[in-house]
């Protein structure tokens, strides 16, 4: 059965990086539109050709989401998004997908995220602070190439000054000469350093798919079952 298609209009289109759009919808017809955090929506960027992109914004707005949009692969999602201005309508469904923090997830959480991939991990992590869970466990691994490239930093540093249980370890695998003093190389070298046990815990991973084989790898190595591992691919 066909999601309900839910008209929106441009509020801002930001370029926050050389390659990186946040765009900001409000929505028109109907007037509100309801998710979990984590959830994705699909976009018409050009006649029959859908895209999909995360919710990085969380449920309790329901007249406003916030989308991440990398533009680097220049086909008809980059272009359709890199020309919208304040006002443009645009149209989408949705909600769709499980990459979610369901009731019975383990209480802790390792979070690990590459380049746009935080979008739904912000919205995650937001969601449950918005709904009192301060004092939840969470670890949350970011990699990206360059420093540029680190999406809601700042925000997710501020986040872990406040909440003591959140552990932010972001990561460069390209950082300019003397310009990173934090994490360099993948994820995926660091997490086995910094996860000593899984026993309790829940992984939600997002990002390339062979970052995504990577830490499962790890992470069932480590006797995670993989029924707690959840992912959502991004390209």
């Amino acid at each position: 059965m066909a999601k309900e298609t839910f008209q929106a209009r441009v509020v801002s289109n930001l370029l926050t990086t050389a390659k990186i759009f946040e765009t900001t919808l409000e929505l028109v017809d109907p007037p509100e539109f309801g998710f979990k955090a984590g959830q994705f929506v699909t976009v018409p960027v050009a006649d029959k050709v859908l895209r999909s992109y995360s919710i990085a914004s969380t449920p309790a707005d329901t007249k406003r989401l916030l989308l991440i949009v990398d533009i680097t692969p220049d086909g008809p999602g980059s272009r359709f998004f890199a020309q919208l201005r304040e006002g443009d309508a645009v149209a989408f469904q949705g909600p769709y997908g499980a990459f979610c923090v369901k009731e019975d997830t383990d209480q802790e959480l390792i979070l690990v995220a590459t380049g746009t991939g935080i979008a739904p991990i912000r919205g995650m992590i937001l969601d449950l602070y918005e709904r009192g869970q301060h004092d939840r466990p969470m670890t949350l691994f970011y990699g990206c190439r360059h420093r540029p490239d680190l999406i809601f930093h700042e925000e997710i540093e501020k986040w872990a000054a406040e909440h003591p249980r959140l552990v932010y370890h972001p990561t460069l695998s390209q950082p300019e000469n003397g310009g990173w003093q934090g994490m360099k190389g993948r994820v995926t070298a660091h997490l086995p350093h910094y996860v000593d046990q899984v026993a309790g815990k829940s992984a939600f991973l997002c990002g390339s798919k062979g970052m995504l084989k990577d830490v499962r790898e790890i992470l069932q190595g480590k006797g995670m079952d993989r029924k707690k591992i959840k992912q959502e691919q991004f390209f």
